[in-house]
């Protein structure tokens, strides 16, 4: 990580650098009156981000002032092709040209919405990620991948575009609710789990209540996010890493959202999805038995158990066959061979994944419930 002026800190995330400190705000501002000079500036938001963060981040970036604001609706329902529709007659309307600039300025959503949007609209106008949740701080708004959801299934259509840049403030982090932060923090779980055994422990003992404490923790899985981003930008190899938790994952997802109880944030689906693989990688003879247990009580204490059927494993498993990352008939998957080391592309088949399914479904979190303090 260099230095920048003003208290501002870069990394690179393949080909798009990673701004984060005081004054990243600042280096946002600098680039657009500099080189994003004369440009049709427009900024996406949800309701919230622009109710919430939009004065802070106008408050930082003069520039943005006189943006054109437009907005979708907070959640994963966005991720749709006539959002998209909707967006781009928008900016049609507008007579944006190839020069605009866009700034998402949100969570995953609107980061995975506002990057595909601008990579598809003129075959490509300029954008640039200002995450506002942990979630995006993280993850999501790093390392170029976008995509929008499609007949249930998560991300089926998307491509690869890097954002011009990706700045990082943690202060919006104040407007967040507990279950926002623990979203995120999955993924911090996920980072430290198969790359940084230190990371893991980090963020195991972490005081998640405390945003100021969560802070550099935040960065450093920002780091390790773009370290493997720039290692492998295409997803060829190590980037696979990241998929820890993510095909079962994804596939509750989009069995949440078919059914009539509450839907399953991304950190939620995906801290199911790692206890799942977890159980396979002790399964499969990858990892030993108490550090499995350590896994699965840390994530079942962090988060509320969703409750489904043996006979829903159908449905889930059929939704994960649309994952991307499957060959053939069966699923890759990325398990653990210990804290911090995990091993990608392991064939598991789809008996396999309902006995991960029924595992998870048959845990009785009471008996070993780790309370963490309320955020």
């Amino acid at each position: 990580m260099s230095n920048l002026p003003d208290n501002a800190f870069r990394l690179m995330a393949g080909n798009h650098p990673v701004v984060s400190g005081e004054n990243a705000l600042g280096r946002l501002e600098h680039w657009l009156i500099g080189e994003a000079r004369g440009a049709d500036l427009f900024i996406l938001g949800d309701e919230n981000t622009l109710d919430q963060c939009l004065p802070e981040l106008l408050a930082h970036v003069p520039a943005l002032r006189d943006a054109e604001t437009m907005q979708v609706r907070s959640g994963e329902t966005s991720k749709d092709l006539e959002v998209c529709r909707a967006l781009w007659s928008h900016l049609a309307e507008q007579a944006a040209s190839r020069h605009a600039v866009l700034v998402n300025l949100g969570g995953g959503v609107v980061t995975d919405v506002g990057g595909f949007i601008a990579a598809c609209y003129k075959r490509g106008i300029r954008f640039v990620n200002v995450p506002t949740t942990v979630m995006g701080m993280v993850d999501a708004a790093i390392g170029g991948k976008t995509a929008i959801d499609l007949n249930g299934v998560k991300n089926l259509v998307g491509v690869f575009a890097d954002p011009v840049a990706t700045y990082i403030h943690p202060a919006f982090l104040r407007s967040l609710g507990k279950r926002e932060v623990l979203n995120g923090v999955a993924e911090m779980v996920k980072h430290g789990l198969v790359r940084d055994a230190g990371h893991w422990n980090d963020v195991r003992r972490a005081p998640l209540h405390d945003l100021d404490a969560l802070a550099p923790l935040i960065l450093r899985s920002a780091a390790i996010k773009a370290e493997v981003v720039t290692a492998d930008p295409r997803e060829m190899g190590e980037r696979k890493l990241l998929n820890f938790g993510h095909t079962i994952g994804h596939g509750l997802e989009g069995f949440a959202l078919e059914s009539q109880q509450r839907s399953l944030l991304h950190g939620e689906a995906v801290a199911i999805g790692m206890v799942c693989a977890t159980w396979l990688s002790w399964r499969m003879g990858l990892l030993d038995r108490d550090r499995m247990n350590a896994v699965e009580e840390h994530l079942m204490g962090l988060f509320p158990v969703f409750s489904f059927q043996e006979a829903d494993h159908h449905r889930i498993i059929e939704l994960m066959r649309n994952d991307k990352k499957n060959s053939g008939d069966g699923f890759r998957f990325t398990l653990l061979t210990g804290i911090g080391e995990a091993r990608v592309d392991v064939p598991i088949n789809a008996a396999q994944v309902a006995e991960a399914l029924e595992h998870y479904r048959l845990l009785k979190p009471d008996a070993h419930l780790r309370h963490h303090p309320q955020t």
